[in-house]
């Protein structure tokens, strides 16, 4: 397990926020020489702690009505069929739960809300499903950079801006998106630091077209890089998901996002609709981590209902192509 010292820990951060930052600019962040930065960040290439680049999405600037979760029961013997079909179908990831009823949660980007009752059909008839719960995603705090990479108080208790108030602000807004910009964020999907000289050569424009156009993206919140780590080099082994009610019809207010961002090591937080509230993510080290962050989570006022479920951690975090943030 690869130890993180505090200066790994910012440079992570800050590449976790958005993965291109220059090491220019990361070293005065941090107050070092840019080549301390750039031997510090290929030391965690080589120890396998940063294994790649991707991008989040606001995947409605991309013709998306909305995303969904969908939680799948199936007997034990027909998870990995399970796993296999879901896998197949368009636009839809499966994940492995544990310690649920609900033992295949899928997360579904659906081109318009119909389309979700014929995913729903399509599992229904062609699993052996015993239970299948969907919700509607309303909202998403995607913080990677929450996470407390060193293990410590200080490391956990370090305050990062947020400046999410053009993303909430562009959210609704009409985004022109043609067959060029999917083309330079599909590169950049498979890699999130690859050179626009690189993408420009590879779909056939010029380097001036992929710069002025990634910039366009970004700055519309379209997209956002973030490096992809490891998580197990550095000593975490297990992600812990959340279904959260609250007691009144609201639900709850934005001050209660702000609250369990604050808890270390929560990096997704999602609004949906259905029976449950909130869906919250959490990475996590150990056993007492576990009981920790759900007795943080327990204390806030007006939850009545919590259901929990494990799932293993990829290789590569965070993921391609999660959801940008909205809240």
């Amino acid at each position: 397990m690869a130890k993180i010292s505090e200066l790994d820990s910012r440079i992570l951060k800050d590449l976790l926020r958005d993965g291109r930052t220059g090491y220019d600019e990361i070293a005065a962040n941090c107050r070092v020489t840019k080549n301390k930065i750039w031997k510090r960040c290929k030391a965690m290439e080589e120890r396998g702690v940063i294994s790649g680049a991707t991008i989040q999405m606001n995947f409605g600037h991309f013709g998306f009505d909305a995303l969904a979760t969908l939680l799948i029961s199936v007997d034990a013997q027909q998870i990995d069929q399970t796993m296999e079909f879901i896998e197949k179908i368009t636009e839809v990831r499966a994940y492995r739960q544990y310690n649920s009823v609900y033992n295949v949660r899928a997360v579904a980007t659906l081109r318009d809300l119909n389309e979700l009752d014929h995913i729903k059909q399509i599992i229904k008839r062609r699993l052996p499903t015993i239970g299948l719960k969907t919700y509607i995603w309303t909202g998403v705090r995607n913080i990677p950079e929450n996470l407390n990479l060193t293990g410590t108080l200080k490391d956990s208790r370090e305050s990062y801006p947020r400046n999410l108030n053009k993303l909430c602000q562009r959210q609704n807004e009409h985004v022109s998106i043609d067959e060029l910009d999917k083309q330079i964020v599909e590169k950049l999907t498979l890699n999130g630091r690859s050179s626009f000289t690189q993408i420009a050569k590879e779909i056939g424009v010029s380097t001036d077209t992929v710069v002025k156009r990634y910039h366009r993206l970004r700055e519309e919140g379209a997209i956002k890089v973030s490096i992809q780590i490891n998580p197990n080099k550095i000593g975490y082994n297990s992600i812990l998901d959340f279904n959260i009610a609250f007691m009144n019809l609201n639900g709850f207010s934005n001050s209660v996002v702000e609250e369990l961002a604050k808890i270390p090591d929560i990096i997704i937080i999602t609004k949906t609709s259905g029976d449950f509230d909130l869906q919250v993510t959490a990475m996590i080290r150990d056993i007492a981590q576990s009981f920790a962050i759900q007795d943080e989570i327990a204390r806030i006022c007006g939850i009545t209902k919590i259901e929990i479920s494990t799932r293993k951690i990829p290789e590569r975090w965070p993921t391609p192509q999660q959801y940008i943030s909205t809240l």
